[in-house]
């Protein structure tokens, strides 16, 4: 896989990922990458806050991520060479193999407002 797939495809796996998880939660009060988020510079407690047209503004939180991904380039003793993106898996089975293996590592950051309750 070469350098510009790999990191179209993390981005785009990214993106389907946070649009996702806005579809599953769309019936609470989570909001995964809100819009009109006004942002605390100063404080670093949390990102912001959102800003809604009731009393109430919720906290936006930042989730990191740090993803490490591994890649594997081998040649085997039939010929074959192949580069894997995800789990690697290495096997004995009357192959000889012969690999270089490589970690990259993804970091991102994810504003979210969780789930909020009437409770005191």
């Amino acid at each position: 896989m070469e350098l510009k797939d790999f990191v179209r495809e993390s981005l785009v796996q990214i993106a389907h990922g946070i649009s996702e998880a806005s579809e599953v939660l769309k019936d609470t009060s989570a909001h995964i990458n809100p819009k009109n988020v006004y942002v605390n510079g100063d404080n670093l407690k949390n990102y912001g806050r959102l800003v809604n047209d009731n009393s109430f503004n919720p906290v936006v939180e930042l989730v990191e991520f740090d993803v490490a991904v591994h890649a594997s380039e081998g040649t085997e003793t039939n010929g074959k060479i192949g580069i894997s993106i995800g789990s690697i898996g290495l096997g004995a089975g009357g192959k000889s193999q012969e690999s270089n293996r490589s970690e990259s590592r993804i970091k991102f950051k994810v504003p979210v407002t969780f789930p909020v309750t009437d409770k005191p």
